[in-house]
């Protein structure tokens, strides 16, 4: 009886989880991000820095939902969503030194 109760209780639970995953990139915006991000790094720190930098940047925010990513792409961004964003990438800093 107590198994009935159990499953009674953790199987709505397990139903929900796939409500609570996070979707990628959405379409296209994950090229859109990659192709800002090393045109600006690029004079910086180099081009194959600025690719895996900017890479690591857009790993290190797909686990966003979709709409947090497309607010961010948009500028539509809450100020707290654009810390956070940028704490995420923030640790992505590129070991290689600048470019002279």
């Amino acid at each position: 009886m107590r198994l009935n109760t159990l499953f009674a209780v953790v199987a709505p639970l397990a139903l929900l989880l796939p409500l609570t995953a996070h979707a990628d990139w959405p379409k296209g915006e994950r090229e859109k991000y990659m192709a800002q991000c090393t045109e600006a790094a690029t004079p910086q720190i180099g081009a194959a820095a600025a690719k895996a930098h900017c890479a690591c940047g857009a790993d290190a925010i797909k686990s966003y939902p979709a709409s947090d990513i497309q607010a961010l792409m948009d500028n539509k961004a809450t100020p707290q969503l654009q810390e956070k964003a940028l704490g995420q990438i923030a640790k992505c800093k590129a070991n290689a030194p600048a470019k002279k």
